[in-house]
């Protein structure tokens, strides 16, 4: 008879347990991380890549992109894309945007947790503005140099020289001794430079002083391009056979690196679009720009 009880009770146990997993699905995994980054933007689209770090274990119901001009926004309530449920990385281009306008993106995911629809959207909301229309356009003989940088409001921008400096290659400095402040972001070239220049001094053969010192155009406000301008350079003109820039070239930039307690610089390899920091006191080549 206590057996029989035992039994009974047991089974009265299974029996809770089960009805308790038709309620809840204890197995369920939450999308627990979502990485999205913005690759690029026209006037009218932005083009976002998106990386899913966990697969859930319940029922993948979708995921994509959604977008607004407002920063408060849900999947549901504003626009959005759907991708492959299966995905766990892929790249979504919004198109029909407006030109110079901000808009703000996210990637989201949604999969079953406890019976109901559970939402994850990615780790940060990004923020971005389309160009403006420009009457501009890249390779654009203007200013002094070609256009190779045009920004938001398409009206200012930067160009480069049409030829390098220097008799073949020249060094970045001799010193190696100092960090200086110096930044890679498109718009540091200039301040950069006269950072260099203020305190390595106007030696006349250095890549900043080389720079400075040119009078291209009859302009007088040449600089070493930052980092990041270099690379501006390399895909809107290099790239697309603009600008008489060598295929076996390494251009310095105006962009200081430290590494193990060596002063090296940024530089750019035009063969195939790879940047590096080299010991400043290398020989390589040099292309003065400037803003409009």
């Amino acid at each position: 008879m206590k057996q029989f009880k035992f039994i009974i009770g047991f089974l009265s146990i299974v029996m809770l347990m089960l009805s308790a997993c038709s309620k809840f699905d204890i197995k369920a995994i939450r999308i627990y991380y979502l990485k999205n980054s913005l690759d690029s933007t026209t006037s009218t689209s932005a083009t976002i890549s998106v990386v899913r770090f966990n697969k859930p274990s319940s029922p993948f119901i979708q995921q994509g992109i959604c977008w607004s001009t407002n920063p408060s926004f849900t999947y549901d309530s504003i626009n959005n894309i759907q991708e492959s449920d299966t995905a766990s990385s892929y790249n979504v281009t919004i198109t029909g945007l407006l030109p110079g306008t901000t808009y703000y993106a996210q990637a989201y995911a949604i999969n079953v947790v406890n019976n109901k629809n559970d939402t994850t959207y990615s780790d940060k909301l990004l923020k971005f503005r389309t160009p403006a229309i420009s009457s501009y356009f890249f390779g654009e003989t203007v200013f002094g140099g070609l256009v190779f940088y045009i920004d938001t409001t398409g009206q200012h921008g930067l160009v480069c020289d049409t030829t390098d400096l220097g008799v073949d290659s020249v060094v970045w400095n001799n010193l190696n001794d100092t960090l200086i402040s110096t930044g890679t972001d498109i718009g540091t070239g200039y301040t950069n430079t006269q950072n260099l220049i203020t305190y390595y001094g106007n030696d006349t053969i250095s890549a900043p002083a080389l720079c400075v010192n040119y009078r291209g155009g009859g302009y007088t406000d040449w600089f070493l391009p930052s980092k990041d301008e270099l690379n501006q350079i390399y895909i809107n003109l290099y790239s697309k056979g603009y600008g008489n820039l060598s295929p076996t070239g390494i251009y310095w930039s105006s962009s200081e690196y430290i590494y193990n307690g060596g002063y090296y610089a940024w530089s750019q390899y035009f063969n195939d679009g790879n940047q590096y920091y080299f010991s400043q006191g290398l020989y390589l080549k040099v292309r003065a720009v400037r803003a409009f």
